[in-house]
């Protein structure tokens, strides 16, 4: 099958339909508490989403020549989550143990670094200022003290029985959320200045994919570490969120997909 028969075979509105009826699937596992175990749930909601942005790619790659597309990199990052919700249904759903941590937040991490190097990599196009990248850093620093003495001092984690790993990621997929969320942000200020149509709008959704995980990183690791599961549904539905909106965004980009100036 050639890549024209391919995109012409995947029209916007299958995908959307497709996008819609997955999200209402994903959702009802979530909310029925059915095979919520195997993490079902966010397994779907990640597999969609690189559906999505395998769809995106085949509509922006020229058949004829091969060029880097900083895409690719967005797409190591999904599928590596995808990945790691489904390592983590499979620890937690077959063999019963605590997948918290475990192989899945390898994967887990591994997406988080190409994620963070897909938005660093989006600055070529957009060329933000170095004095605003220090200035990210600088607040990014504050914001570490600040979720660091709420650690020590409030939740007394100096009583803390887990592993040094564990703790170290209550405090890696927080930050490196903010460092998205931040990054998202920036690019659709600075997106809405040099953009000839709205495809800066997307930028929107993918700094709300960062809150809605930020959220849902930090509820599950303290949850984590003060042993509390009665939270567990509302981490997963924050990340189910995020998956949602992030998949919102590539949909924007694939609406734009004909606009006369794309990066």
């Amino acid at each position: 099958m050639s890549w024209h028969n391919m995109n012409y075979k995947f029209s916007m509105k299958f995908i959307l339909a497709s996008f819609i009826l997955t999200q209402i699937l994903s959702f009802s596992f979530l909310f029925t508490g059915f095979l919520y175990a195997y993490n079902v749930s966010n397994i779907i909601s990640a597999g969609i989403v690189v559906f999505l942005l395998l769809i995106f790619l085949l509509k922006t790659t020229v058949s004829s020549r091969i060029t880097y597309n900083p895409q690719i990199l967005l797409l190591i990052s999904l599928v590596s989550w995808c990945i790691a919700e489904t390592f983590f249904g499979y620890y937690e759903g077959i063999l019963k143990i605590d997948p918290y941590p475990s192989i899945a937040d390898l994967f887990y991490i591994v997406g988080s670094i190409f994620f963070v190097l897909f938005v660093v990599s989006m600055n070529i196009s957009y060329k933000i200022e170095l004095a605003i990248i220090t200035s990210f850093i600088v607040t990014f620093s504050l914001i570490v003290f600040y979720v660091v003495y709420l650690a020590v001092f409030i939740f007394e984690i100096y009583n803390y029985s887990g592993s040094l790993f564990d703790l170290i990621l209550l405090f890696v997929y927080p930050i490196v959320d903010l460092l998205l969320m931040t990054g998202a942000i920036a690019y659709y200020f600075r997106g809405r200045s040099i953009s000839l149509n709205k495809e800066h709008i997307h930028w929107i959704f993918i700094s709300l994919f960062a809150l809605f995980s930020l959220v849902a990183d930090i509820t599950f690791g303290y949850n984590n570490l003060l042993n509390n599961e009665s939270n567990d549904i509302f981490s997963d539905f924050c990340f189910n969120m995020a998956y949602m909106v992030l998949g919102v965004a590539i949909l924007i980009r694939m609406y734009y997909i004909n606009s006369p100036k794309n990066y």
